[in-house]
């Protein structure tokens, strides 16, 4: 049974490797250090949050243009992912100084911008992508 599931996960390295690099044809990445806070408004019922991050976004074509994306929500609760950019991946690690799990930045990554809430990527989306 152990030499099924290693021959498997080697098999689907392998094919990964053959794969084209592009998994769409458009996609956008955020930078991590452009978001901006247009409002923060915290009350006893709840948080809302308008903020913009930059995005650099592919077409089909492989022109990159960038894009300042809009956001904005309203949350009841704060477990730490609200508010973050499009894309930007946080891993939960447990910090010895806070003696409690907190959320770390690990890495951008590359999403469609079809998957987007933000009405600018929206809109890039349907001039540029297919």
């Amino acid at each position: 049974m152990k030499n099924r599931f290693f021959l498997f996960l080697a098999t689907a390295f392998l094919m990964s490797l053959a794969a084209p690099v592009t998994a769409w044809s458009c996609g956008c990445i955020a930078d991590p250090f452009s978001k901006k806070y247009q409002l923060f408004e915290k009350t006893w019922y709840g948080t809302k949050r308008k903020w913009t991050c930059v995005y650099t976004c592919q077409d089909a074509q492989q022109k990159r243009m960038e894009i300042v994306g809009s956001h904005s929500d309203w949350y009841m609760t704060d477990k730490g992912l609200e508010g973050i950019c499009d894309g930007l991946h946080y891993v939960n690690t447990y910090s010895t100084f806070k003696m409690d799990f907190v959320w770390v930045f690990e890495e951008a990554r590359w999403f469609s911008p079809a998957q987007s809430k933000a009405p600018e990527l929206a809109r890039w989306n349907k001039e540029h992508c297919r």
